[in-house]
């Protein structure tokens, strides 16, 4: 037999939420409009992401080293 969940009242709208279901306190539709939860959905997925494989294909020829920032020569170009 499963037991009840905890029902308590999210303290921006007052509506019965279920506890376990709160984000840091709050319904969570009243969390989505105070910014508290995230806008991409969480797939499950494991392993590297297309920002790790941008980083793996990145020259260290194409890095950005400072030499060609005038401003951020000692000669002062």
């Amino acid at each position: 037999m499963e037991r009840p969940v905890a029902m308590r009242r999210c303290p921006r709208c007052g509506h019965p939420t279920r506890a376990d279901r709160m984000v840091k306190g709050f319904g969570r539709d009243c969390a989505a409009q105070l910014g508290l939860t995230g806008r991409s959905v969480d797939t499950g997925h494991e392993g590297p992401d297309l920002f790790d494989a941008l980083r793996e294909t990145v020259d260290d020829e194409d890095a950005c080293d400072g030499w060609d920032r005038p401003a951020d020569s000692p000669y002062g170009w």
